[in-house]
């Protein structure tokens, strides 16, 4: 499974196209820990190869997702306008 956030529908899991708002970590997870209905973040290390599953949720704002982020102690979030992580120690 290549690198991205997906939804899981009839056990089958869906790449997202979000193309605005912000991906936010709640919790580490395995694919088969993933209900129907939830969203996984699928990443992997490049410094180490190890591939990371995280339970995730879709945020509108930055604020927001900030607030989020830094609630479940998470170090970035997705911005899915720009690909690219959001640190979350600048936006304290």
């Amino acid at each position: 499974m290549k690198d991205g956030t997906y939804l899981k529908l009839n056990d089958t899991f869906i790449l997202s196209h979000a193309k605005t708002g912000y991906w936010v970590a709640i919790g580490e997870t395995t694919l088969d820990d993933t209900l129907d209905g939830q969203y996984v973040g699928v990443w992997t290390n490049p410094e180490t190869d190890e591939v990371f599953c995280d339970r995730s949720v879709w945020v509108a704002d930055l604020d927001t997702a900030g607030k989020l982020a830094i609630q479940f102690v998470q170090k970035a979030i997705w911005d899915c306008a720009n690909e690219t992580e959001i640190w979350t120690y600048t936006l304290v």
